[in-house]
């Protein structure tokens, strides 16, 4: 059996307030792309974060990496597509391309890794139930 690729766009503008004095999009609004795209990802799939919570588990960001190819600028829709592969055991990675949609054009790629994380104990546990069962429903319902 191959392994399945959850894909999600989420498409968002760039605003005033995100731009530098280059007039690019400023470097570390991407990672809060990647945050907003990769809580639409488990909207995608009926798990959204609060979801999570409620099962008292935390999804923290252990770690965070983005290339940066070319700038978005004010105004500019851009793409940002998360993609995680295969059902993870105890880290979670999730991988993005950001797009310009006008263009196409790719602007940055990147990874976050997560883990699954009981609040009351501090401690990392294997990915939860809830989350595998979340990712199948959402590919028997293709």
């Amino acid at each position: 059996m191959s392994e399945r690729t959850l894909v999600s766009t989420s498409e968002y503008r760039v605003r005033y307030s995100e731009v530098d004095q280059m007039k690019f999009m400023y470097y570390g609004r991407y990672l809060e792309y990647f945050e907003m795209a990769r809580t639409d990802m488990l909207r995608l799939i009926g798990l959204p974060y609060t979801e999570v919570e409620k099962n008292g588990l935390f999804l923290p960001v252990l770690e965070a990496h983005v290339t940066y190819k070319r700038p978005a600028f004010y105004d500019d829709v851009i793409a940002v597509k998360s993609m995680m592969t295969g059902m993870p055991t105890v880290r979670l990675r999730i991988d993005y391309e950001v797009h310009n949609k006008q263009t196409g054009m790719l602007l940055a790629t990147g990874y976050t890794e997560h883990a699954f994380l009981n609040p009351e104990t501090q401690s990392v546990t294997r990915v939860p139930k809830i989350f595998t069962d979340a990712v199948d429903a959402y590919f028997q319902s293709l």
